[in-house]
Protein backbone atom coordinates (compact mmCIF):
# COMPACT_ATOMS: atom_id res chain seq x y z
CA UNK A 1 0.00 0.00 0.00
CA UNK A 2 1.46 3.35 -1.29
CA UNK A 3 2.62 6.35 1.79
CA UNK A 4 0.51 9.43 1.43
CA UNK A 5 4.24 10.73 0.39
CA UNK A 6 4.03 9.66 -3.00
CA UNK A 7 -0.09 10.92 -3.12
CA UNK A 8 0.20 14.32 -2.30
CA UNK A 9 0.50 16.74 -4.99
CA UNK A 10 3.14 19.88 -4.63
CA UNK A 11 0.68 22.16 -4.68
CA UNK A 12 2.68 25.88 -3.95
CA UNK A 13 1.79 27.25 -0.63
CA UNK A 14 1.48 30.83 0.63
CA UNK A 15 2.07 32.84 3.61
CA UNK A 16 -0.48 34.01 6.04
CA UNK A 17 -0.15 37.33 5.16
CA UNK A 18 -0.63 36.92 1.40
CA UNK A 19 -3.69 39.19 0.50
CA UNK A 20 -7.06 37.16 -0.16
CA UNK A 21 -7.00 38.83 -3.77
CA UNK A 22 -3.41 37.00 -4.74
CA UNK A 23 -5.01 33.76 -3.48
CA UNK A 24 -8.29 33.96 -5.48
CA UNK A 25 -6.17 34.57 -8.75
CA UNK A 26 -4.50 31.74 -7.59
CA UNK A 27 -7.22 29.60 -7.64
CA UNK A 28 -8.37 31.26 -11.61
CA UNK A 29 -5.22 30.41 -13.09
CA UNK A 30 -5.26 26.85 -11.71
CA UNK A 31 -8.70 25.52 -11.89
CA UNK A 32 -6.98 21.88 -11.05
CA UNK A 33 -6.18 23.08 -7.31
CA UNK A 34 -8.84 21.89 -4.79
CA UNK A 35 -6.73 23.60 -1.60
CA UNK A 36 -3.65 25.50 -0.76
CA UNK A 37 -1.95 25.25 2.20
CA UNK A 38 -0.98 28.23 4.03
CA UNK A 39 2.60 28.03 5.71
CA UNK A 40 4.70 29.61 8.24
CA UNK A 41 8.32 31.43 7.37
CA UNK A 42 9.99 28.13 8.21
CA UNK A 43 7.54 26.06 5.70
CA UNK A 44 5.49 24.26 8.73
CA UNK A 45 1.95 24.31 8.08
CA UNK A 46 -0.55 27.01 9.99
CA UNK A 47 -4.00 26.40 7.94
CA UNK A 48 -5.43 25.22 4.65
CA UNK A 49 -7.86 27.42 1.90
CA UNK A 50 -10.26 25.35 0.47
CA UNK A 51 -11.72 26.40 -3.25
CA UNK A 52 -15.55 26.10 -3.07
CA UNK A 53 -15.84 27.65 0.62
CA UNK A 54 -13.32 30.50 -0.12
CA UNK A 55 -15.20 31.48 -3.04
CA UNK A 56 -18.58 31.20 -1.12
CA UNK A 57 -17.03 34.26 1.84
CA UNK A 58 -15.45 35.92 -1.42
CA UNK A 59 -18.92 36.15 -3.09
CA UNK A 60 -20.88 37.01 -0.08
CA UNK A 61 -22.14 40.80 0.13
CA UNK A 62 -19.26 43.03 0.47
CA UNK A 63 -16.51 39.99 0.65
CA UNK A 64 -14.22 40.92 -2.22
CA UNK A 65 -14.27 44.83 -0.69
CA UNK A 66 -13.68 43.05 2.95
CA UNK A 67 -11.15 40.67 2.36
CA UNK A 68 -9.54 41.02 -1.26
CA UNK A 69 -6.34 43.21 0.82
CA UNK A 70 -6.46 41.64 3.99
CA UNK A 71 -4.74 38.37 4.82
CA UNK A 72 -5.57 35.00 3.59
CA UNK A 73 -4.83 34.09 7.74
CA UNK A 74 -8.74 35.57 8.04
CA UNK A 75 -10.49 33.15 5.84
CA UNK A 76 -7.91 29.85 6.09
CA UNK A 77 -9.17 26.67 7.81
CA UNK A 78 -6.60 27.37 10.81
CA UNK A 79 -7.12 23.58 11.73
CA UNK A 80 -6.33 21.48 9.07
CA UNK A 81 -5.99 17.62 8.76
CA UNK A 82 -2.46 17.22 9.11
CA UNK A 83 -0.73 13.84 8.12
CA UNK A 84 3.15 12.78 8.06
CA UNK A 85 4.05 11.96 4.48
CA UNK A 86 5.73 8.04 5.82
CA UNK A 87 1.74 7.20 6.93
CA UNK A 88 0.37 4.56 4.45
CA UNK A 89 -2.55 4.21 2.90
CA UNK A 90 -4.41 1.67 5.16
CA UNK A 91 -3.15 3.52 8.30
CA UNK A 92 -4.70 6.56 7.87
CA UNK A 93 -7.62 5.70 6.24
CA UNK A 94 -8.08 3.14 9.33
CA UNK A 95 -7.32 5.51 11.80
CA UNK A 96 -6.38 8.64 11.58
CA UNK A 97 -9.39 9.51 9.39
CA UNK A 98 -11.29 7.28 11.45
CA UNK A 99 -10.96 10.64 13.84
CA UNK A 100 -11.99 13.82 11.03
CA UNK A 101 -14.14 11.87 8.45
CA UNK A 102 -15.83 15.32 7.55
CA UNK A 103 -12.44 16.63 6.10
CA UNK A 104 -11.75 14.39 3.52
CA UNK A 105 -13.78 16.06 1.00
CA UNK A 106 -11.82 19.49 2.35
CA UNK A 107 -8.44 18.31 1.17
CA UNK A 108 -5.20 17.68 4.07
CA UNK A 109 -1.85 18.40 4.80
CA UNK A 110 0.98 15.93 4.20
CA UNK A 111 3.87 16.79 6.05
CA UNK A 112 7.84 15.45 6.40
CA UNK A 113 9.38 16.01 9.54
CA UNK A 114 6.30 18.95 10.51
CA UNK A 115 7.34 20.80 6.64
CA UNK A 116 4.98 21.09 4.41
CA UNK A 117 5.43 18.93 1.25
CA UNK A 118 2.03 18.36 -0.30
CA UNK A 119 -1.69 18.27 -0.75
CA UNK A 120 -3.86 15.00 -0.50
CA UNK A 121 -7.58 14.93 -1.79
CA UNK A 122 -10.43 12.01 -1.86
CA UNK A 123 -9.84 11.29 -5.40
CA UNK A 124 -6.04 10.67 -4.65
CA UNK A 125 -6.99 8.42 -2.00
CA UNK A 126 -10.12 6.59 -4.35
CA UNK A 127 -7.21 6.33 -7.22
CA UNK A 128 -4.76 4.44 -4.97
CA UNK A 129 -7.24 2.08 -3.58
CA UNK A 130 -8.50 1.27 -7.42
CA UNK A 131 -4.66 0.62 -8.07
CA UNK A 132 -4.18 -1.37 -5.05
CA UNK A 133 -7.08 -3.59 -5.56
CA UNK A 134 -6.68 -4.68 -1.96
CA UNK A 135 -9.77 -7.46 -1.63
CA UNK A 136 -9.21 -7.25 2.37
CA UNK A 137 -8.67 -3.82 2.68
CA UNK A 138 -10.29 -2.11 6.21
CA UNK A 139 -14.20 -1.88 5.85
CA UNK A 140 -15.06 1.72 5.39
CA UNK A 141 -18.79 1.22 4.25
CA UNK A 142 -19.38 5.07 4.46
CA UNK A 143 -16.29 6.35 3.46
CA UNK A 144 -16.11 4.25 0.18
CA UNK A 145 -20.11 5.22 -0.34
CA UNK A 146 -18.55 8.81 -0.37
CA UNK A 147 -15.96 8.06 -2.35
CA UNK A 148 -17.70 6.23 -5.21
CA UNK A 149 -20.48 8.62 -5.33
CA UNK A 150 -17.83 11.61 -5.59
CA UNK A 151 -16.24 10.07 -8.57
CA UNK A 152 -19.14 9.13 -10.19
CA UNK A 153 -20.29 12.71 -9.92
CA UNK A 154 -16.84 13.94 -10.85
CA UNK A 155 -17.76 11.25 -14.29
CA UNK A 156 -20.88 12.79 -14.91
CA UNK A 157 -19.90 16.34 -14.77
CA UNK A 158 -17.05 15.33 -17.37
CA UNK A 159 -19.43 13.79 -19.41
CA UNK A 160 -22.33 16.22 -19.59
CA UNK A 161 -19.14 19.16 -20.02
CA UNK A 162 -17.61 17.27 -23.17
CA UNK A 163 -21.00 17.31 -24.87
CA UNK A 164 -21.51 21.00 -23.98
CA UNK A 165 -18.11 21.87 -25.76
CA UNK A 166 -19.56 19.87 -28.46
CA UNK A 167 -23.00 21.61 -28.64
CA UNK A 168 -21.31 25.25 -27.68
CA UNK A 169 -18.81 24.43 -30.69
CA UNK A 170 -21.57 24.10 -32.94
CA UNK A 171 -23.56 26.74 -31.76
CA UNK A 172 -20.91 29.35 -32.34
CA UNK A 173 -20.26 28.10 -36.03
CA UNK A 174 -23.69 28.94 -36.68
CA UNK A 175 -23.97 32.37 -35.80
CA UNK A 176 -19.73 32.52 -36.71
CA UNK A 177 -20.49 31.40 -40.40
CA UNK A 178 -23.18 34.54 -40.28
CA UNK A 179 -20.92 37.42 -39.53
CA UNK A 180 -17.78 35.76 -42.13
CA UNK A 181 -20.31 34.55 -44.59
CA UNK A 182 -22.01 37.96 -44.57
CA UNK A 183 -18.69 39.96 -44.43
CA UNK A 184 -17.43 38.08 -47.48
CA UNK A 185 -20.81 38.79 -49.24
CA UNK A 186 -20.64 42.45 -48.77
CA UNK A 187 -17.18 42.84 -49.37
CA UNK A 188 -17.84 41.38 -52.65
CA UNK A 189 -21.52 43.50 -53.40
CA UNK A 190 -18.88 46.98 -52.05
CA UNK A 191 -16.73 45.57 -55.10
CA UNK A 192 -20.04 46.47 -57.62
CA UNK A 193 -20.71 49.74 -59.44
CA UNK A 194 -23.96 51.79 -59.04
CA UNK A 195 -24.32 49.98 -55.46
CA UNK A 196 -26.67 51.87 -52.65
CA UNK A 197 -26.23 52.38 -49.82
CA UNK A 198 -29.92 50.95 -48.69
CA UNK A 199 -28.94 47.54 -50.28
CA UNK A 200 -26.08 47.01 -47.59
CA UNK A 201 -28.58 47.44 -44.71
CA UNK A 202 -30.00 43.92 -44.52
CA UNK A 203 -26.60 42.27 -44.68
CA UNK A 204 -25.61 44.68 -42.03
CA UNK A 205 -28.81 43.28 -39.71
CA UNK A 206 -27.67 39.71 -40.27
CA UNK A 207 -24.05 40.69 -38.97
CA UNK A 208 -25.38 42.42 -35.79
CA UNK A 209 -28.29 39.76 -35.48
CA UNK A 210 -25.02 36.90 -35.72
CA UNK A 211 -23.10 39.14 -33.33
CA UNK A 212 -25.84 39.21 -30.89
CA UNK A 213 -26.64 35.34 -30.72
CA UNK A 214 -22.34 34.71 -30.31
CA UNK A 215 -22.18 37.51 -27.26
CA UNK A 216 -25.49 35.96 -25.54
CA UNK A 217 -23.69 32.16 -26.15
CA UNK A 218 -20.65 33.46 -24.67
CA UNK A 219 -22.25 35.57 -21.77
CA UNK A 220 -24.54 32.36 -20.63
CA UNK A 221 -21.12 30.17 -20.10
CA UNK A 222 -19.60 32.97 -18.63
CA UNK A 223 -22.34 33.34 -16.32
CA UNK A 224 -22.44 29.53 -15.74
CA UNK A 225 -18.56 29.60 -14.84
CA UNK A 226 -19.21 32.35 -12.21
CA UNK A 227 -22.11 30.70 -10.95
CA UNK A 228 -20.04 27.21 -10.56
CA UNK A 229 -17.32 29.01 -8.38
CA UNK A 230 -19.95 31.09 -6.19
CA UNK A 231 -19.15 34.75 -8.31
CA UNK A 232 -22.13 35.16 -9.83
CA UNK A 233 -23.16 39.07 -8.53
CA UNK A 234 -26.25 41.25 -8.49
CA UNK A 235 -25.88 44.68 -9.04
CA UNK A 236 -28.83 46.55 -6.58
CA UNK A 237 -30.47 49.87 -8.26
CA UNK A 238 -33.91 51.42 -8.12
CA UNK A 239 -35.79 50.53 -11.31
CA UNK A 240 -39.45 50.53 -13.06
CA UNK A 241 -40.92 47.42 -13.15
CA UNK A 242 -43.47 48.33 -15.39
CA UNK A 243 -40.77 50.17 -17.37
CA UNK A 244 -38.76 47.08 -17.50
CA UNK A 245 -41.58 44.98 -19.02
CA UNK A 246 -42.07 47.36 -21.79
CA UNK A 247 -38.46 46.96 -22.80
CA UNK A 248 -38.77 43.53 -22.98
CA UNK A 249 -42.27 43.68 -25.31
CA UNK A 250 -40.46 46.07 -27.73
CA UNK A 251 -36.92 43.45 -27.79
CA UNK A 252 -39.33 40.64 -29.12
CA UNK A 253 -42.08 41.63 -30.58
CA UNK A 254 -40.82 41.99 -34.12
CA UNK A 255 -39.01 38.74 -33.64
CA UNK A 256 -42.09 36.77 -32.44
CA UNK A 257 -43.86 38.58 -35.45
CA UNK A 258 -41.17 36.77 -37.62
CA UNK A 259 -42.86 33.27 -37.07
CA UNK A 260 -45.86 34.66 -37.24
CA UNK A 261 -46.96 34.00 -34.00
CA UNK A 262 -49.12 35.91 -31.08
CA UNK A 263 -46.92 37.68 -28.65
CA UNK A 264 -48.30 39.56 -25.49
CA UNK A 265 -47.25 40.73 -22.61
CA UNK A 266 -49.75 41.55 -19.61
CA UNK A 267 -48.31 43.82 -16.38
CA UNK A 268 -51.04 43.44 -13.08
CA UNK A 269 -49.41 46.32 -10.97
CA UNK A 270 -49.35 50.08 -9.82
CA UNK A 271 -48.41 51.96 -13.05
CA UNK A 272 -44.98 53.94 -11.57
CA UNK A 273 -43.73 50.73 -9.37
CA UNK A 274 -40.49 50.82 -8.11
CA UNK A 275 -38.15 48.53 -6.67
CA UNK A 276 -34.42 48.15 -5.60
CA UNK A 277 -32.55 45.12 -7.47
CA UNK A 278 -30.87 44.14 -10.58
CA UNK A 279 -32.79 45.13 -13.16
CA UNK A 280 -30.07 43.68 -16.09
CA UNK A 281 -30.64 39.96 -14.74
CA UNK A 282 -34.08 40.23 -14.21
CA UNK A 283 -34.41 41.31 -17.85
CA UNK A 284 -31.60 38.32 -18.73
CA UNK A 285 -33.94 35.66 -16.79
CA UNK A 286 -36.85 37.10 -19.03
CA UNK A 287 -34.97 37.18 -22.35
CA UNK A 288 -33.69 33.35 -21.83
CA UNK A 289 -37.29 32.29 -20.70
CA UNK A 290 -38.84 34.19 -24.06
CA UNK A 291 -36.15 33.24 -26.28
CA UNK A 292 -36.09 29.79 -25.49
CA UNK A 293 -40.30 29.85 -25.74
CA UNK A 294 -40.22 31.51 -29.23
CA UNK A 295 -37.55 28.97 -30.14
CA UNK A 296 -39.91 26.14 -29.38
CA UNK A 297 -43.10 27.16 -30.67
CA UNK A 298 -43.78 26.82 -34.43
CA UNK A 299 -47.78 28.16 -33.80
CA UNK A 300 -49.71 29.83 -31.35
CA UNK A 301 -48.51 32.01 -29.14
CA UNK A 302 -45.96 32.95 -26.49
CA UNK A 303 -47.26 34.71 -23.27
CA UNK A 304 -45.56 37.02 -20.64
CA UNK A 305 -47.52 37.90 -17.38
CA UNK A 306 -45.95 39.80 -14.33
CA UNK A 307 -47.47 40.93 -11.56
CA UNK A 308 -46.21 43.06 -8.56
CA UNK A 309 -47.58 43.39 -5.41
CA UNK A 310 -46.58 46.19 -2.77
CA UNK A 311 -47.21 44.95 0.65
CA UNK A 312 -44.89 47.92 3.14
CA UNK A 313 -41.59 47.93 2.28
CA UNK A 314 -41.39 44.83 0.20
CA UNK A 315 -42.60 44.24 -3.79
CA UNK A 316 -43.53 40.67 -4.49
CA UNK A 317 -42.85 39.92 -8.38
CA UNK A 318 -44.57 36.68 -9.71
CA UNK A 319 -44.17 36.17 -13.56
CA UNK A 320 -45.08 33.33 -15.89
CA UNK A 321 -43.65 32.58 -19.20
CA UNK A 322 -46.11 30.51 -21.17
CA UNK A 323 -45.84 28.99 -24.78
CA UNK A 324 -47.82 26.51 -26.65
CA UNK A 325 -45.13 24.30 -28.40
CA UNK A 326 -44.36 20.79 -27.82
CA UNK A 327 -44.02 21.15 -23.81
CA UNK A 328 -41.71 18.81 -21.74
CA UNK A 329 -42.23 14.69 -20.64
CA UNK A 330 -43.32 15.11 -16.97
CA UNK A 331 -40.63 12.98 -15.73
CA UNK A 332 -38.17 15.60 -17.68
CA UNK A 333 -39.43 18.47 -15.89
CA UNK A 334 -36.77 18.75 -12.97
CA UNK A 335 -34.37 18.18 -15.16
CA UNK A 336 -34.77 21.16 -17.66
CA UNK A 337 -32.85 23.42 -14.87
CA UNK A 338 -29.61 21.65 -14.86
CA UNK A 339 -26.63 23.10 -16.95
CA UNK A 340 -26.02 21.08 -20.05
CA UNK A 341 -28.91 19.17 -20.22
CA UNK A 342 -30.60 19.08 -23.64
CA UNK A 343 -33.84 16.46 -25.30
CA UNK A 344 -33.38 15.85 -28.98
CA UNK A 345 -35.63 18.61 -29.46
CA UNK A 346 -33.27 21.27 -28.03
CA UNK A 347 -30.16 19.31 -29.69
CA UNK A 348 -32.16 20.15 -32.87
CA UNK A 349 -33.10 23.92 -32.50
CA UNK A 350 -29.84 24.72 -31.50
CA UNK A 351 -28.79 26.54 -27.77
CA UNK A 352 -25.77 25.33 -25.29
CA UNK A 353 -28.26 24.19 -22.57
CA UNK A 354 -27.35 26.69 -20.13
CA UNK A 355 -30.23 29.01 -20.67
CA UNK A 356 -32.41 27.69 -17.91
CA UNK A 357 -29.83 27.18 -15.83
CA UNK A 358 -28.49 30.44 -15.48
CA UNK A 359 -32.01 31.65 -14.80
CA UNK A 360 -32.38 29.52 -12.32
CA UNK A 361 -28.98 30.73 -10.78
CA UNK A 362 -30.01 33.89 -10.38
CA UNK A 363 -33.70 33.97 -9.87
CA UNK A 364 -32.22 31.80 -6.30
CA UNK A 365 -29.68 34.96 -5.96
CA UNK A 366 -32.52 36.77 -5.20
CA UNK A 367 -33.69 34.82 -2.96
CA UNK A 368 -36.80 33.84 -5.77
CA UNK A 369 -38.10 30.49 -6.79
CA UNK A 370 -38.07 29.33 -10.42
CA UNK A 371 -40.70 26.47 -11.41
CA UNK A 372 -42.04 24.90 -14.48
CA UNK A 373 -45.73 23.13 -15.12
CA UNK A 374 -45.83 21.45 -18.60
CA UNK A 375 -49.12 19.70 -20.85
CA UNK A 376 -46.99 17.58 -23.72
CA UNK A 377 -48.21 18.34 -26.93
CA UNK A 378 -49.81 22.18 -25.62
CA UNK A 379 -47.07 23.73 -24.25
CA UNK A 380 -44.68 24.78 -21.56
CA UNK A 381 -45.23 27.42 -18.47
CA UNK A 382 -42.09 28.65 -16.48
CA UNK A 383 -43.00 30.40 -13.36
CA UNK A 384 -40.77 32.58 -10.83
CA UNK A 385 -41.32 34.40 -7.94
CA UNK A 386 -38.69 37.20 -5.86
CA UNK A 387 -39.44 39.48 -3.34
CA UNK A 388 -37.51 43.32 -3.99
CA UNK A 389 -37.60 45.97 -1.37
CA UNK A 390 -39.61 49.14 -2.39
CA UNK A 391 -38.45 52.18 -3.15
CA UNK A 392 -39.71 55.55 -4.16
CA UNK A 393 -38.93 56.50 -7.86
CA UNK A 394 -39.95 59.28 -10.16
CA UNK A 395 -42.87 59.76 -12.96
CA UNK A 396 -41.80 57.79 -16.14
CA UNK A 397 -40.34 60.51 -18.60
CA UNK A 398 -42.28 60.65 -22.03
CA UNK A 399 -40.25 59.71 -25.26
CA UNK A 400 -37.92 62.13 -26.28
CA UNK A 401 -36.98 62.65 -29.87
CA UNK A 402 -33.75 61.46 -29.98
CA UNK A 403 -30.97 64.14 -30.05
CA UNK A 404 -27.91 63.83 -32.06
CA UNK A 405 -25.29 62.19 -30.16
CA UNK A 406 -22.65 63.64 -28.66
CA UNK A 407 -19.27 64.36 -29.06
CA UNK A 408 -15.87 64.77 -27.29
CA UNK A 409 -14.86 67.99 -29.15
CA UNK A 410 -11.00 67.16 -31.07
CA UNK A 411 -9.04 65.20 -28.32
CA UNK A 412 -6.49 63.55 -29.50
CA UNK A 413 -6.84 59.70 -28.28
CA UNK A 414 -4.17 57.22 -28.26
CA UNK A 415 -5.31 53.45 -28.87
CA UNK A 416 -2.92 50.20 -27.86
CA UNK A 417 -4.30 46.93 -28.97
CA UNK A 418 -2.34 44.22 -30.41
CA UNK A 419 -5.15 42.77 -32.80
CA UNK A 420 -5.74 45.19 -36.02
CA UNK A 421 -9.70 44.47 -36.29
CA UNK A 422 -9.81 45.50 -32.30
CA UNK A 423 -7.93 49.13 -33.61
CA UNK A 424 -10.01 49.45 -36.89
CA UNK A 425 -12.60 49.54 -34.44
CA UNK A 426 -11.43 52.02 -31.65
CA UNK A 427 -10.47 54.49 -34.43
CA UNK A 428 -13.72 54.30 -36.17
CA UNK A 429 -15.64 55.22 -33.07
CA UNK A 430 -13.15 57.63 -32.03
CA UNK A 431 -13.73 59.54 -35.80
CA UNK A 432 -17.62 59.27 -34.87
CA UNK A 433 -17.48 60.93 -31.40
CA UNK A 434 -15.52 63.72 -33.24
CA UNK A 435 -11.66 62.66 -31.96
CA UNK A 436 -8.33 62.02 -33.71
CA UNK A 437 -6.20 59.02 -33.18
CA UNK A 438 -3.04 56.87 -33.34
CA UNK A 439 -2.61 53.67 -32.68
CA UNK A 440 0.15 51.23 -31.54
CA UNK A 441 0.41 47.52 -31.22
CA UNK A 442 1.73 46.79 -27.86
CA UNK A 443 2.44 48.24 -24.61
CA UNK A 444 5.98 49.32 -24.96
CA UNK A 445 4.93 51.05 -27.96
CA UNK A 446 1.84 53.01 -26.10
CA UNK A 447 4.17 53.99 -23.60
CA UNK A 448 6.89 55.71 -25.77
CA UNK A 449 3.83 57.18 -27.83
CA UNK A 450 2.78 58.85 -24.45
CA UNK A 451 6.26 59.96 -23.70
CA UNK A 452 5.48 63.06 -26.10
CA UNK A 453 2.55 64.09 -23.93
CA UNK A 454 0.67 64.12 -27.36
CA UNK A 455 -2.46 62.52 -26.25
CA UNK A 456 -5.34 63.69 -24.40
CA UNK A 457 -6.66 60.06 -23.85
CA UNK A 458 -5.18 56.18 -24.29
CA UNK A 459 -7.31 53.01 -24.60
CA UNK A 460 -5.46 50.65 -23.76
CA UNK A 461 -5.85 46.70 -23.83
CA UNK A 462 -4.54 44.27 -21.02
CA UNK A 463 -3.49 41.44 -23.35
CA UNK A 464 -0.78 42.22 -25.34
CA UNK A 465 2.75 40.73 -26.70
CA UNK A 466 6.13 42.46 -25.81
CA UNK A 467 4.05 44.75 -22.97
CA UNK A 468 0.77 44.53 -21.21
CA UNK A 469 -1.35 47.19 -20.51
CA UNK A 470 -0.84 46.54 -16.56
CA UNK A 471 2.82 47.00 -17.47
CA UNK A 472 2.93 49.88 -19.68
CA UNK A 473 0.14 51.98 -17.16
CA UNK A 474 2.58 51.06 -14.00
CA UNK A 475 5.12 53.00 -16.28
CA UNK A 476 3.29 55.76 -17.59
CA UNK A 477 2.14 56.75 -14.09
CA UNK A 478 5.60 56.75 -13.00
CA UNK A 479 6.64 59.14 -15.95
CA UNK A 480 8.05 62.25 -13.87
CA UNK A 481 5.94 64.88 -15.55
CA UNK A 482 1.75 65.34 -16.63
CA UNK A 483 1.66 62.55 -18.73
CA UNK A 484 1.59 60.64 -15.96
CA UNK A 485 -1.58 61.95 -15.07
CA UNK A 486 -3.45 61.62 -18.72
CA UNK A 487 -6.61 59.48 -18.70
CA UNK A 488 -6.04 55.83 -19.25
CA UNK A 489 -9.27 53.32 -20.23
CA UNK A 490 -8.94 49.34 -20.14
CA UNK A 491 -10.05 48.15 -23.01
CA UNK A 492 -10.52 44.39 -22.40
CA UNK A 493 -12.55 41.08 -23.10
CA UNK A 494 -11.64 40.15 -19.24
CA UNK A 495 -13.41 42.88 -17.42
CA UNK A 496 -15.87 41.12 -14.95
CA UNK A 497 -16.46 42.62 -11.64
CA UNK A 498 -13.06 41.11 -10.03
CA UNK A 499 -11.29 42.15 -12.90
CA UNK A 500 -12.57 45.72 -12.93
CA UNK A 501 -11.68 46.26 -9.64
CA UNK A 502 -7.90 45.11 -10.63
CA UNK A 503 -7.84 47.49 -12.95
CA UNK A 504 -8.76 50.43 -11.19
CA UNK A 505 -6.53 49.64 -8.50
CA UNK A 506 -3.81 49.60 -11.39
CA UNK A 507 -3.99 52.96 -11.87
CA UNK A 508 -6.87 52.74 -15.02
CA UNK A 509 -9.85 55.88 -14.95
CA UNK A 510 -12.26 53.32 -15.89
CA UNK A 511 -13.16 49.38 -17.62
CA UNK A 512 -15.13 48.56 -20.78
CA UNK A 513 -15.78 45.11 -21.89
CA UNK A 514 -15.26 43.86 -25.88
CA UNK A 515 -17.32 43.60 -27.46
CA UNK A 516 -17.42 46.89 -27.31
CA UNK A 517 -20.40 49.16 -27.15
CA UNK A 518 -20.24 52.36 -28.48
CA UNK A 519 -22.67 54.03 -25.65
CA UNK A 520 -20.39 52.59 -22.91
CA UNK A 521 -17.62 53.73 -24.34
CA UNK A 522 -18.75 57.40 -25.46
CA UNK A 523 -19.68 57.55 -21.56
CA UNK A 524 -16.39 56.48 -20.05
CA UNK A 525 -14.50 58.49 -22.44
CA UNK A 526 -17.07 61.41 -21.21
CA UNK A 527 -16.20 60.55 -17.80
CA UNK A 528 -12.46 59.99 -18.14
CA UNK A 529 -12.04 63.44 -20.32
CA UNK A 530 -13.86 65.51 -17.30
CA UNK A 531 -10.16 65.54 -15.58
CA UNK A 532 -8.97 67.35 -18.56
CA UNK A 533 -8.01 71.09 -18.85
CA UNK A 534 -7.10 72.26 -21.95
CA UNK A 535 -6.11 75.64 -22.89
CA UNK A 536 -7.55 77.70 -25.80
CA UNK A 537 -4.92 77.16 -28.00
CA UNK A 538 -4.72 73.90 -27.65
CA UNK A 539 -5.12 72.07 -30.81
CA UNK A 540 -4.46 67.89 -31.15
CA UNK A 541 -0.72 67.32 -31.40
CA UNK A 542 0.47 69.52 -28.19
CA UNK A 543 0.91 69.03 -24.93
CA UNK A 544 -2.15 68.26 -23.22
CA UNK A 545 -2.49 69.78 -19.17
CA UNK A 546 -4.14 67.55 -16.52
CA UNK A 547 -6.26 69.05 -14.29
CA UNK A 548 -4.73 67.78 -10.44
CA UNK A 549 -7.00 69.51 -8.19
Amino acid sequence: MPELLNLAEPVEPVAATTPGAAVYQRFEREPDVLAIAVVDDAGRPVGIVERNSFFVRMAAEYGRALYAQRPIAMLMNAEPLVVEAGVGLMAFTGEVLAERPSELMQGFIVVQDGRYVGIGSALSLLQATSRANRRHAIEMTSLADTLRAAQAEANAALQAKSQFLAVMSHEIRTPLNGVLGVAEVMARRLRQPGLKVAQMKPYVQTILDSGETLLRLLTDALDFSRADAGQLELDQQPFCIPALLDDIAGLWQARAAEKALTFTVAYHGEPDLWALGDAVRLKQVFNNLIGNALKFTDEGEVEVRLKAERDGLVVRLQADVRDTGPGVEPQRLNGIFQPFVQEEAGRARGGAGLGLSICRELIERMDGSISAASVPGEGLTVSLETSLFHVEGGARAEAQPQAPEPTLGKLHVLIADDNQTNRLVAETLCSMFGCTSQSVRDGAEALEAARGGLFDLILMDIKMPVMDGLKAIAHIRALPDAVALTPILALTANADPWDAVGYLEAGFDGVVEKPINPAVLLAAMEKAAAKIWRAPEHAPGQMTQIATG
